[in-house]
């Protein structure tokens, strides 16, 4: 299984809040957060292919640029699919994540996972449960996180497959 990965600029490793206005970028490589859960892939003969990142803030104010050329991007390099997260409680994030991610999996054929914290992101939860999966993740430093990474992949390869996942969504998933 191939996958994308989508970051903000503090899970790419980029930098903290102040580095919002971090323009979209990608490097063929996991980067950040996408390092641990491309360990776990490697475990099942899979791998992160790129990690796309973009600072919240540019996001904010170039939404539908980010969003255009993430999904071209995604629909030239022909991963299995777009993870989007993990997101933690970081509300901008997991806003912007649930916003792409929604928009890819609408505008071409990329299945698509999110991993998003309930806390501070009430919102955005019940704003895109019923349009995207959304693996339900601890807050940044909250005990899961590993579970929930599992979880997140276990998805990705049921949508991959093209598994039935009703079940699994109502177990993992808001």
């Amino acid at each position: 299984m191939k996958v994308i990965i989508l970051l903000d600029q503090i899970q790419s490793g980029l930098g903290g809040k102040e580095k919002a206005d971090t323009a979209l970028g990608g490097k063929k490589l996991a980067m950040g957060a996408a390092d641990t859960i491309d360990k776990t892939l490697k475990k099942q003969d899979s791998s992160v292919m790129a990690t796309f990142f973009c600072g919240t803030e540019y996001y904010e104010q170039n939404k539908e640029e980010v969003t255009g050329k993430i999904t071209r991007m995604c629909q030239k390099m022909q991963p299995d699919i777009l993870l989007v997260g993990p997101t933690y409680d970081y509300a901008d994030f997991a806003r912007m994540a649930c916003e792409i991610g929604y928009a890819v999996e609408t505008n071409s054929d990329i299945p698509v996972v999110a991993m998003v914290a309930k806390e501070k992101n009430s919102d955005t939860v019940a704003q895109f449960k019923d349009k995207l999966n959304i693996i339900k993740m601890p807050k940044k430093g909250g005990t899961g996180l590993a579970d929930s990474i599992d979880h997140g992949i276990e998805l990705c390869n049921k949508k991959v497959k093209k598994e039935d996942t009703d079940d699994f969504v109502k177990q993992y998933c808001f």
